[in-house]
């Protein structure tokens, strides 16, 4: 332990100080060098992907996480990065030799009636947030984030009562609209 300096930064938070500038290459550099230094570690080799394709260096994060995904597969390790490499390369996901197959929520009418199943039995209205939780442990991947949803769905005023309090997508709520 160094008592020299009164504070050094832990792990983490170098990291989130880059992330929350944007400082993207910076970043890069910080999570390579974290891999490089612990091959075995797959979160390190996981956090260098997403970095990886944030700078749009796709191809070298299939590299990267293709052999760590066939190892790992079973846990779901690295599908959403593998995903977001191969829409940044123009590509579907059935460009990709899959181990196991995978769920893919879509902004269709699946995705549609999971949120109807999921906001049926509730009595009181419910917030993007939480809807979009629900989303996300029913796939292995979503191809949209909240606000996308939120559009989405607002988009449909036959199946849902929409409180809009406000124009910031985060404080929509929705419940069923009842007959």
């Amino acid at each position: 332990m160094n008592f020299e300096h009164t504070y050094e930064l832990e792990d983490w938070e170098d990291d989130k100080v880059l992330f929350e500038k944007e400082d993207w290459v910076s970043l890069l550099k910080l999570r390579e060098e974290r891999a490089r230094k612990q091959p075995s570690d797959l979160y390190a080799q996981q956090r260098f992907a997403v970095i990886l394709n944030i700078n749009k260096k796709y191809k070298k994060t299939l590299e990267l996480i293709t052999p760590l995904y066939q190892k790992n597969h079973k846990s779901g390790f690295g599908v959403q990065e593998i995903l977001d490499a191969l829409y940044g390369l123009g590509k579907s996901e059935n460009d990709f030799n899959w181990k196991t197959k995978i769920s893919i929520l879509k902004l269709d009418s699946t995705t549609l009636e999971l949120c109807v199943d999921f906001l049926k039995p509730k009595r009181k209205a419910r917030n993007i947030l939480e809807i979009y939780g629900v989303l996300i442990m029913n796939a292995d991947y979503c191809a949209f984030n909240e606000q996308r949803l939120a559009q989405f769905l607002i988009n449909h005023p036959e199946k849902f009562d929409i409180k809009k309090d406000s124009e910031y997508f985060l404080d929509i709520e929705l419940k069923i609209k009842r007959k």
